[in-house]
């Protein structure tokens, strides 16, 4: 009885892992034009091609909604099978997803531009450190606003209203998912054939285990 019983452990642990794997591989395949861009442009081109690297940013948007749903199912234990909930995640609300990541890469685009050009053509410091501090928000920002359009149904503005009181609210947090990134990053940097296996699910993982009394919190209210 005791071997079934750890059998069974062990055929559990194997289909997480297998759920992981598949969820990854959606996520990367979802995200086809990025990796063309990577393959064919380069990395090192990004600031000379910035408005082409963020055209193919747009499909992130639903994939990483996608995958914070699928690990949200994970830590819930209500998990089925890998592609039925990806594919939920994604097309659930996929039009306001797409709007919500574009505007996103939108605010990221002014940001990044009008720094260039008060740090670069004029000189004005101020007004490049204001737009500096506007791009970190809208990069920082990005886990708080695709949790919640994976568990919610709330208009973008809403999203977004609610995603940026809890970076400034929740700086523990914020800290939290920054830190997920990197270890992430860091794991990707020393064992790259390894980590892109579950690079995606990990970080969505990460990041949803991490805040869920922040969503307990916002469902109680």
């Amino acid at each position: 009885m005791e071997e079934l019983f750890n059998v069974e452990k062990v055929l559990g642990f194997c289909e997480k892992v297998c759920y992981f794997v598949t969820i990854n591989l959606l996520f990367i395949l979802s995200n086809i034009p990025i990796l063309l861009f990577l393959l064919f442009v380069g990395a090192g081109q990004i600031r000379e091609c910035l408005p082409l690297f963020l055209l193919c940013l747009i499909p992130m948007a639903p994939a990483l909604s996608s995958v914070m749903y699928t690990m949200n199912c994970l830590i819930h234990g209500t998990e089925g099978s890998a592609l039925r909930d990806y594919k939920r995640g994604y097309c659930s609300d996929l039009v306001q997803k797409i709007g919500l990541g574009a505007g996103q890469l939108l605010v990221i685009f002014m940001c990044w531009t009008n720094i260039e050009f008060f740090s670069m053509q004029f000189r004005i410091l101020p007004l490049a450190v204001v737009f500096m501090v506007l791009f970190a928000v809208s990069v920082l920002v990005t886990p708080n606003l695709y949790m919640l359009a994976s568990r919610y149904e709330m208009k973008n503005i809403q999203i977004v209203k609610t995603a940026v009181t809890l970076l400034i609210a929740k700086p523990v947090f914020t800290l939290g998912n920054l830190v997920a990134l990197c270890v992430v990053l860091a794991a990707f940097e020393i064992s790259p054939g390894t980590t892109v296996l579950f690079m995606g699910s990990t970080y969505g993982f990460l990041v949803m285990f991490m805040n869920q009394s922040v969503m307990r919190n916002l469902e109680n209210r």
